[in-house]
């Protein structure tokens, strides 16, 4: 009861919301009880006055009895069902969509150190478990406990002694029932378990098979998705064996426990002229009420215990850290960005960031360069306010990052990765993700200056066309830029291009950076890299080196003046080095 109550705390709010369906159900349950005890008492009639005292009156009494409560309870079981369904959808519903919402509103940090498959099955399994609560847990098990009360008055009021003699197997089917029941309880629990990490294995290797095929590594996956069946499979047997063993317990005690046994002993009462045959049918419906009924009452209990791990990681989802929302709300840019002494460490003793100061006033063109691992992603990564800092402030204009609104920092900045996510949708929904009230012509604006708008009008269904999972229909430059104009969409006052161009050829690195070029004009721009030539036109460059910032300032200043810079462009091609040169 105390484990029952504390989920009810925990969902009360869910349940507010269906409040007259449970109560409506709750009275169609108290309802259906008196008719379920009519039944029995019918067949009584039926066997002691119109069969064997042949009272033909009382005939029409038990057949127009029996429609009656045939008709009754057909009617609150389709009224029943219709209200458990609507309180099943409404409360998954909700409880679904605020599990996503905790998901979004959650620190990136937090969220991308959790298993994918893991997440996934809080918000369908566990919700799902969940969302039975309310049908099962409360109503039903209350209808189960109001059922038992009466079927036990009834039957002692019948004949005590006979429902002693019954009631003496109960213990021995308690028993039974919670061994079969922690049984079923551990290997759903190492089910779960394998699923999540199954689910995850799944989805990474069909999101990433194009990677999978060029490391040639498929028989790799095919071998761990073969073990992740084969160990499924195996508790599956276990599963049914379970099962099986239920269902031939279920069985036993439907057919022998609640109907030979009873009138196995009711036989004696009969034979000593205490009770009468049809006394006897009556008291064996009855008892398989209560037996019925207690075992309702047990197997919710059980469920009850089963399910808590379900219920116990959704009330965890919702103590997710919450991500700061700042209350200020920042329409534009006016001055600068400022990093003042800023430290970062994903592990605690081990700086990424050390000490970082830096200025980028509005309309720059910086670009910030280093080795891999110096630190410039992690340093985009806090300007988009992904990553909190560990000391130190980030300033837009005069206001701490942190006191910034996430939805006005959303519209502040635009980003493009190395390798941006696409979806198996058209060009004109995949940008409109971007931003859902943009127009036609913000659309060819933003393509355009992203040059990718006369390869879409080359496509024989324009903007219509599917460009398949991840942008796999696209060469890596048309995904880059196409992830540009999606980024212009958002009308964004900064732009970050963090190693945009590091996986791209010499061509579709020159028309990207052709596409940097316009946007400069008109926004703030900052691309990080690790190649020279890529921030070549750059007002300013920035270079990293292990967690520091180096040295900054132009091209030339940097390439006469720093050795660090020097020996990044001493590591490129000779054709790029010609382009640094000319």
């Amino acid at each position: 009861m105390k484990q029952r109550l504390y989920v009810l705390k925990n969902i009360k709010g869910y349940i507010y919301h269906v409040r007259w369906a449970v109560i409506g159900l709750i009275v169609l349950n108290l309802i259906s009880i008196p008719i379920s005890l009519i039944s029995p008492k019918i067949f009584q009639i039926l066997v002691d006055e119109v069969m064997y005292k042949r009272d033909s009156q009382k005939f029409w009494i038990v057949v127009v009895g029996m429609l009656g409560a045939f008709l009754i309870r057909t009617i609150i079981d389709g009224l029943s069902l219709k209200m458990n369904n609507c309180i099943h959808n409404s409360f998954v519903f909700r409880l679904r969509k605020d599990v996503f919402a905790k998901y979004r509103g959650s620190p990136f940090s937090f969220i991308e150190k959790k298993d994918v498959g893991e997440l996934k099955m809080r918000m369908i399994d566990d919700v799902d478990a969940l969302g039975d609560f309310v049908g099962e847990q409360v109503v039903n098990y209350l209808y189960g406990i109001l059922l038992l009360t009466f079927t036990v008055i009834t039957s002692i009021a019948i004949s005590w002694r006979m429902t002693v003699l019954c009631i003496l197997v109960l213990p021995i089917v308690f028993i039974v029932d919670t061994l079969i029941g922690n049984g079923t309880k551990q290997i759903n629990m190492e089910i779960r378990s394998v699923n999540s990490r199954y689910y995850t294995s799944t989805h990474n290797s069909l999101q990433f098979w194009r990677e999978i095929k060029v490391q040639n590594s498929e028989e790799v996956f095919i071998k761990r998705f073969r073990g992740f069946q084969e160990i499924l499979a195996t508790l599956g047997l276990k599963s049914i064996r379970f099962w099986a063993y239920k269902e031939v317990f279920n069985d036993f005690k439907s057919n022998y426990l609640t109907k030979v046994l009873v009138y196995m002993i009711g036989a004696f009462f009969v034979a000593k002229q205490e009770i009468s045959v049809g006394t006897l049918i009556m008291f064996s419906e009855y008892f398989s009420m209560l037996f019925s009924s207690m075992e309702s009452v047990n197997a919710k209990r059980i469920a009850l215990k089963t399910n808590s791990p379900y219920y116990e990681r959704v009330f965890e989802t919702f103590s997710f850290p919450e991500e700061s929302k700042g209350l200020v709300s920042m329409k534009k840019l006016n001055d600068c960005i400022r990093f003042d002494d800023v430290c970062f460490s994903y592990v605690n003793g081990q700086s990424v960031l050390k000490h970082v100061d830096l200025q980028i006033n509005k309309g720059d063109y910086i670009a910030i360069v280093g080795k891999t691992g110096c630190g410039k992603t992690t340093l985009a990564k806090l300007l988009l306010g992904l990553y909190e800092k560990e000391t130190g402030t980030i300033f837009f204009d005069d206001e701490d990052i942190t006191n910034i609104s996430t939805e006005n920092m959303s519209d502040l900045i635009g980003v493009v990765m190395q390798d941006n996510y696409l979806f198996n949708m058209s060009i004109r929904e995949n940008l409109l993700i971007a931003n859902e009230d943009a127009t036609e012509k913000d659309m060819i604006d933003a393509c355009r200056m992203a040059n990718i708008y006369d390869f879409i009008t080359e496509q024989p269904n324009g903007f219509e066309t599917v460009i398949g999972e991840r942008g796999v229909k696209l060469s890596g430059g048309q995904k880059q830029r196409l992830s540009i104009a999606a980024a212009l969409l958002r009308h964004p006052q900064i732009i970050v291009f963090d190693e945009a161009t590091s996986a791209l050829d010499k061509q579709s690195e020159d028309i990207i950076n052709d596409s940097i070029n316009k946007i400069f004009e008109n926004l703030t721009v900052i691309v990080i890299a690790h190649k020279p030539a890529t921030v070549l036109r750059a007002k300013k460059i920035i270079v990293m080196k292990d967690g520091r910032i180096a040295a900054q300032g132009t091209h030339d200043e940097l390439k006469n003046n720093n050795k660090y810079y020097m020996n990044l462009v001493e590591g490129m091609s000779n054709e790029e080095r010609k382009q640094i040169y000319s």
